[in-house]
């Protein structure tokens, strides 16, 4: 079955919103009015401290990126990990994630609205 192009489901039925609203910027796409707002998010971010998490929410992080690593394909990790000892990577994924968790905390108080 497929979905009728006007339907909710349709992931493109925005399409035309999206594209009227980037005729309408002068300075070009969204995405380029939208990054002042996530630059100034993020260098607040890490000016501070990472968002507070239960000890059991940490140890998951840490385990969620360790089984990042463990299933990354040997063509991509092993070049990695010529230059780069396994845990530092392990801990940059970690950051990755608690970026990501940080990121959807703001979006979940409201901090992101204007994008």
């Amino acid at each position: 079955m497929t979905t009728p192009p006007d339907s909710p489901d349709d992931p493109n039925w925005l399409d035309e919103f999206e594209d009227f609203a980037n005729r309408q910027l002068d300075d070009g796409s969204a995405c380029e009015q939208v990054h002042p707002i996530v630059e100034k998010w993020f260098q607040k971010l890490m000016a501070g401290e990472p968002p507070e998490s239960r000890p059991s929410v940490a140890q998951a992080m840490a385990c969620l990126s360790t089984e990042v690593l463990n299933q990354m394909p040997d063509e991509l990790i092993d070049p990695i990990l010529e230059h780069v000892p396994e845990d530092d990577f392990a801990l940059w994924i970690e950051h990755i994630l608690l970026v990501g968790r940080a990121f959807e905390i703001a979006l979940r108080k409201g901090e992101l609205d204007d994008l």
